[in-house]
């Protein structure tokens, strides 16, 4: 087996098809956000977080944390959210600098509708070309490159 650059051609081909089929995953996901909800997959799992914090609350910089995502984005984010009336912003009541991300009534209304819709276009996109045993070792393998990555810091 011939090796280019660190990678045989095994590896390499594997390589490719895992990156073309995240892509297109990704694709089918936010086509269906953006068609049956007008909003993307980031705003869609902003409110999915919010809908499982305490108090349908979190702070900026945590969620930022959990999403991986720049305070700068998420901020750009929330604020979309904010003005369709599914977030607000709440100061924190002892810390000044403090902000909370907090989902409303209406956010989580909308969410809700959405949802099984959202479920539908993943087990459509994911589960479905899959056997019970494919998709449990995909769970495997998933949860292994995640944890490796949270270990190293990226």
């Amino acid at each position: 087996m011939r090796e280019t650059h660190g990678l045989s051609d095994d590896q390499l081909r594997a390589w490719v098809h895992y990156l073309g089929a995240q892509t297109l995953v990704q694709r089918a996901l936010e086509r269906h956000l953006h068609e049956a909800a007008g909003i993307s997959h980031a705003e869609y799992e902003i409110l999915t977080r919010l809908d499982g914090a305490p108090g349908h609350r979190m702070r900026m910089g945590e969620l930022a944390a959990v999403l991986f995502s720049p305070g700068s984005r998420l901020n750009y984010r929330i604020t979309r959210l904010a003005g369709l009336g599914w977030v607000r912003r709440e100061q924190h009541p002892t810390d000044r600098r403090g902000l909370y991300a907090v989902l409303t009534t209406e956010g989580a209304d909308f969410l809700h509708r959405v949802t099984p819709g959202y479920r539908q276009a993943v087990h459509d996109s994911v589960i479905a070309p899959l056997s019970d045993d494919e998709f449990a070792e995909l769970g495997r393998i998933s949860r292994k490159l995640f944890q490796h990555h949270l270990a190293r810091g990226d």
